[in-house]
Order: C-alpha cells, then structure tokens, then sequence
C-alpha cells in the first residue's frame, strides 16, 4: 500500500499519477455513457410534455434532441476532466486572464458552449412547434396552421441572437448595450445589405395582417401554379401542379399580381362546336337550343346564363362558341363538369343529323390534253 501511495504521488509534468488516473477516468466514463445518458435525458423531459405532445412520438423528441445533449455531455466531461490537471510550469504560458493559448483554449470552449446550448434551445422550439402544428391541425380555421411556422422562425431568431448577445457578454466581455447602441450609427449600412431580408420580413408581416391566401390554397402567380403549403418568416412554399416544392421569396409573393383561385366563386369553360358546312340553319338553331336548355338546367352550370351563339363561319366549318361557369373552384369537379358538357355536346349534335367538321380541302383537276384542245 506504501508503494502504490508513494506511485499515486509521483509527480508527472507537474501533475501527480493520481490526477491524471482521475482526469483519464472522467474522459473515458463521460464517452462511455454519453450516448445513454444523453437518451435518459431527453426521455426524463419527454415526461414533463408528454401530455401536450399528444401524438408526437418520444422517438421524434429524442432525435431532435440526443445529439445536442450529446455534445453539451461531452463538453461537461471536458470541463471537468481539464480540471483535475494543471498545466506544467516549464510551459511557460501564460494565464488564461491573460493573452495567450490558455485565453484562446478557454473562450473556444465557451463559444463553443455556448453555441450548444443555442443548437438545443433552437431544436426544442422546433418540437414545441410540431405540438402547435397538430393542434391547430385540430382547429377548424387554416389561420393559426398559417401561424405557427411564422412564429416558430421568429422564436429561433429571437433565441439565436440571444445566445449570441450573451455570448458576446459573458465569453468576450463586450458591452452588449453599447454594442446595440453602436449598430444604430451603421443601421443604414446594415439595411441596404440586407435590404432583401428586411423585405421579406415586412412582406411576411403583411401577408399575415391582410391574408392574401392561407395554407391550402390554390394560387397562381407568374408561370408559378399550386398549392400553399407554408408561409415561413421568409418564404413561401407551393406545391406545384406538377408535384415539385417551389420556394417563393415574401417579397415577391406581395409584389407580383397573384391570383388566389381558391377564393372563385365559379370557373368559366369555353369551346367551340364545329358543324360541317352542309349543316342546315334550322339544324344549327335546334343545337343551340338544346345545348342552352342542358346548360340552364344543369346544377353545377345554372348559376349564370350561358353563352351558345353562331360566332363563325370559319374557312372549313361553323363555328358554335359555348360559354358557361362551373359552380365550383375545386379544379377536379370543374374538369368532371366539363367532361359531362362535352359528352352531352356530342350526343346533341348525333341526336340532330349533324357532323362536327373537320378541316378540308376541295381540289379541281384539269387535264392538261382537255386544256390544250381548248387552246387550239
């Protein structure tokens, strides 16, 4: 026992045998348990919410949460391991209040720190918006569906500058007010290189006050055609017609003129009838009656009186234009409508005797032997 006591008290670069046993034997147990730990962790919080999460699974919290405390454990361990050792003498640096590798090690680690704590608290605001999202989902109002990704962005900005603010204060030593107080001096400078941003957040801000369109709705701006699936603290996202996610700037969703086809009433159709030439004018009128009487009795084509007139007589046919609005905003209702209207169109036509035309040409030959008789 002597000798392991005289060993334990061996001095080793200015750290005694038993200091380094114990700096080795917290790094090698904080690595080990980490993983496990960092799990209890979120698991003991997941209780805590457990109520208000509803159908938000525990294994959704910890996957947003476990690397974070991953790191934040792994740092602990680092901290403390550290701290069992000094550093030798013959280093000859200098202390950590002064300029130095131990000053720049030191503040590395707390900003490192602190950025941890950052990315934990910008992931938890994450799933505390997942809670949100479902139950708004519950709600029969798009409104607060449209609100939460919105707050949620304004959350982690708000959290980010926190934490780096603080930062700055308790690593760097920097006066935080006078700092804040010094940007308003460069606030011009500030604004016109992030004149985009700022655009954005105000065009973000209007579009929550005046409610152009909400998620769930149909849009079309430009050559841009889909769905509003979130409005963001800086973007738009729509779900094209075509299925891609196309992400619209604010600014350019306040902008642009856009169309908001959920908000119709009705869609209007229009399309021509192309009678042959031989078609008699009684047979034409009687078409036109019928397809004014189907159209007018229709349920989804009776809200406003339909167009059927003879509009031309074209180079090969004549040319019946039908115009009438769909009761409905809903694209695929409107595209059955106009499916029936088309059938019906055809079975009109059949029922009176008439062909629909399509284009030809009437071509007189002359013999070139009957031409030069002609001649002589």
């Amino acid at each position: 026992m002597e000798n392991l006591s005289a060993w334990l008290d061996y001095t080793l670069l200015d750290n005694q045998i038993s200091a380094l046993l114990r700096f080795a034997g917290i790094l090698g147990l904080g690595f080990l348990i980490r993983r496990g730990l960092s799990f209890t962790i979120s698991r003991a919080i997941y209780r805590f919410i457990k109520k208000e999460a509803g159908n938000i699974p525990l294994a959704e919290f910890v996957r947003l949460t476990r690397r974070p405390f991953e790191v934040l454990i792994t740092l602990t361990t680092l901290f403390l391991a550290f701290r069992q050792l000094t550093v030798p003498s013959d280093w000859d640096l200098a202390s950590a209040e002064q300029f130095g590798w131990l000053m720049i090690i030191q503040k590395t680690f707390f900003t490192v720190l602190a950025g941890t704590v950052g990315w934990l608290g910008i992931r938890i605001i994450k799933f505390m918006a997942l809670i949100f999202k479902q139950q708004a989902a519950e709600t029969p109002t798009p409104l607060d569906d449209q609100l939460v990704p919105f707050f949620k962005d304004t959350a982690i900005i708000l959290w980010t500058l926190t934490c780096f603010f603080m930062m700055l204060h308790k690593v760097y030593e920097v006066n935080v007010w006078a700092l804040i107080t010094s940007l308003g001096i460069g606030g011009l400078v500030i604004a016109l290189a992030a004149r985009e941003t700022l655009e954005n957040l105000i065009a973000s801000v209007a579009i929550m006050l005046e409610r152009p369109f909400i998620i769930g709705d149909s849009v079309v701006l430009d050559k841009i055609s889909g769905e509003i699936e979130q409005i963001g603290f800086r973007s738009t996202r729509i779900r094209s017609d075509e299925g891609g996610l196309i992400t619209v700037p604010n600014r350019l969703m306040t902008s642009q003129a856009l169309e908001n086809v959920s908000q119709r009433t009705t869609r209007r159709a229009k399309y021509y009838v192309r009678l042959a030439f031989n078609t008699p004018p009684e047979t034409i009128t009687q078409i036109m009656e019928m397809l004014r009487d189907y159209l007018r009795t229709h349920p989804f084509t009776n809200s406003k009186e339909a167009t059927v007139r003879l509009e031309l007589l074209s180079e090969f046919s004549l040319d019946i234009v039908v115009i009438y609005h769909v009761n409905s905003s809903v694209w695929k209702e409107f595209m059955s409508v106009r499916e029936e209207v088309n059938f019906k169109t055809m079975d009109i036509v059949h029922a009176n005797g008439a062909e629909l035309a399509y284009p030809g040409r009437n071509l007189f030959v002359k013999e070139i032997e009957n031409f030069a008789k002609t001649e002589q």
